[in-house]
């Protein structure tokens, strides 16, 4: 028999992965959600960031190997998303877990250190690999990505925090 709070463990990590699940739909097969420019929303970056913030390191490295995963078979890549969204979000837990608080201010940093170590490991392996100019799409896509990304930060922050504080263990 589970206690109560494993239940609710159990039922705010499924959650979670609901929201995944979600994210990945609406960030692969609704185009380039907001997109003004050639500039794209990479969802799943600030959702793993800030669930991340809500779990312990393995399991927030779990839930970004996870969205990592769906995000690496959706664009036919070779695992660099998994690790990438794995490590990233086993840092930010580690951090919030050890020596930050959890607030939306906090979420705003290290959303935003997320998605700029994200994009520049993309551009670096990417374009590295395809005999692109390393620094080419920086000002048409990259810096307008950045900034898409970021503003759906919030939101993200918004309904994670809503899901933990709903569905945490009480013991």
């Amino acid at each position: 028999m589970r206690s109560p709070g494993e239940k609710q463990n159990i039922r705010r990590r499924l959650l979670f992965v609901g929201l995944i699940i979600v994210a990945v739909l609406l960030q692969n097969a609704c185009g380039r959600l907001g997109a003004a420019s050639a500039s794209r929303a990479f969802l799943l970056v600030p959702l793993c960031v800030c669930i991340a913030m809500f779990e312990t390191d393995v399991a927030a490295a779990l839930f970004g190997a996870f969205a990592g995963v769906l995000w690496d078979v959706s664009c036919a890549a070779d695992g660099f998303h998994a690790v990438v969204l794995a490590v990233l979000c086993a840092v930010c837990s580690i951090l919030i877990n050890h020596m930050m608080r959890n607030n939306i201010l906090t979420a705003l940093v290290l959303c935003a250190g997320s998605v700029a170590v994200y994009e520049l490991l993309y551009m670096l392996f990417a374009n590295a690999l395809h005999g692109a100019a390393l620094f080419g799409g920086l000002g048409r896509f990259y810096l307008p990505s950045f900034f898409l990304t970021l503003l759906f930060a919030p939101v993200c922050y918004a309904i994670t925090a809503l899901v933990a504080e709903k569905h945490k263990a009480r013991v």
